[in-house]
């Protein structure tokens, strides 16, 4: 496997794991971004691989708040349009059970499509 820089991996992660959970946080997301560069400022000669920098970040950094099981599930990008249109979602209810995302005291919501996008089959 190819160990690539941390700066890297930090744009890899945020883009496509934090970007996709906490859309409905701005701050948290400020935030997150400014705690992971200061890591790779702290580290700036440490190369490693995908798998160990997930580790390192769902094991030993203390920069996500997100519950466990939702943190380490991927979102894909179908799953993350579902979210972003859900009217409810709150990534601070949001936990894995069984695989299937679902909202801690609450139901997850049925998403909202624009209109246009449900007539022309685009949803």
């Amino acid at each position: 496997m190819k160990k690539y820089p941390l700066n890297q991996l930090k744009n890899w992660y945020f883009g496509n794991h934090c970007t996709r959970k906490c859309f409905d946080k701005d701050n948290r997301l400020r935030d997150c971004y400014d705690k992971l560069q200061l890591f790779v400022e702290k580290n700036p000669a440490v190369r490693m691989t995908h798998r160990n920098f997930l580790d390192l970040f769902n094991d030993h950094l203390n920069v996500c708040k997100l519950d466990s099981s939702f943190k380490r599930r991927s979102i894909g990008w179908k799953l993350f349009e579902r979210l972003s249109n859900t009217p409810n979602y709150d990534s601070d209810k949001i936990i894995v059970v069984n695989g299937k995302i679902e909202m801690v005291g609450d139901k997850l919501g049925e998403p909202k499509y624009c209109p246009i996008c449900k007539a022309l089959g685009i949803h």
